[in-house]
């Protein structure tokens, strides 16, 4: 015979395994034996233990299941006392796998959590990094800009000076020139001209003054630019967020609804199996055969255990 760790079966009393009193006392000792160790999911060792545990109660579920079978095949008037033996085996040890093993299925769950989190997280830093790298370019530009424009100025002041040096060089020569023809001419001359550099001074004065103030008026303009910009790129990385859970969600309530459906769809092909088979067992009951005989006929059937002979559900 088969043995495991969790069960030894050449100390097993089949029969009175399935049809007395002691499959309650077996499955408790399983139960003891699955429970006995303390599992962890903080190392790979521990969650290798949870699985293994886990697959020798499966492994225990099938050896008492085939027994089952065994004494069915070879005592017949016992197969409803066996059959429902079984079910409280196998119902009882895929809970008690479940159980065994629920560390182990928590932490691969919050594992996969963890996982996603960091993965999100790490793309929103990304889009934040490139949104600055993109602001500080634009920044270095518009310093250039405000550079080129600072070395033009600079070049028309320097060519209006030129230019009025040139103009004053000109009028002293035309001055001394004309000293000889009218001395108060070239006095009156002498004062427009002064007048006209005042003028001149106090509009280049005012050119630059409102040239300073243009640049300040541009370049609180362009931090304004760039701190929009920022908080675009922060609220798209957001909604890419949000949009990421949302769909996680949508899989999750989707995966729980077929999950649904599949139970009501087993439990509703259960009872009309039941069904069927009530009606069955009155037929056979109506006809002649005992209560409990009928019931055992029928159940026979069903199992597939009656050669040429099915019930068509």
């Amino acid at each position: 015979m088969e043995s495991t760790e969790l069960v030894v079966i050449e100390q097993l009393n089949v029969m009175d395994v399935f049809t007395g009193d002691s499959l309650t006392d077996l499955l408790r000792e399983i139960e003891t034996k699955a429970k006995g160790f303390t599992p962890t999911v903080e190392h790979a060792k521990g969650r290798k233990q949870i699985a293994s545990m886990a697959h020798k109660v499966s492994k225990s579920k099938v050896v008492l299941d085939n027994l089952g079978k065994e004494l069915v095949a070879d005592w017949k008037a016992n197969a409803k006392k066996v059959d429902e033996s079984r079910k409280i085996a196998r119902d009882r040890l895929d809970a008690l796998r479940d159980e065994v093993r629920q560390p182990l299925t928590e932490w691969e769950e919050a594992e996969a959590a963890r996982e996603a989190a960091e993965k999100l997280a790490k793309e929103i830093e990304a889009a934040h990094e490139t949104a600055l790298a993109e602001h500080a370019l634009w920044l270095r530009q518009k310093d250039i800009e405000a550079k080129e424009a600072e070395l033009a100025r600079q070049e028309e002041e320097r060519r209006q000076k030129a230019e009025a040096e040139r103009i004053e060089k000109e009028r002293i020569e035309r001055e001394e020139q004309m000293k000889r023809e009218a001395s108060e001419l070239a006095r009156k001359q002498a004062e427009t001209e002064a007048q006209a550099k005042i003028a001149e001074a106090e509009r280049k004065e005012r050119e630059a003054k409102e040239a300073a103030a243009k640049a300040e008026r541009d370049r609180i303009a362009a931090e304004e630019r760039a701190k929009v910009e920022k908080e675009m790129a922060v609220k798209e990385a957001e909604r890419k967020a949000k949009e990421e859970a949302d769909r996680v969600e949508r899989e999750r309530l989707a995966s729980e609804a077929n999950q649904k459906a599949i139970d009501e769809a087993r439990q509703a092909d259960v009872a009309h199996k039941k069904k069927l088979n009530n009606e069955a067992v009155a037929a056979l009951v109506a006809n002649g055969i005992g209560q409990d005989q009928a019931k055992q006929i029928i159940t026979l059937i069903a199992k597939g255990l009656i050669d040429n002979v099915t019930i068509n559900y």
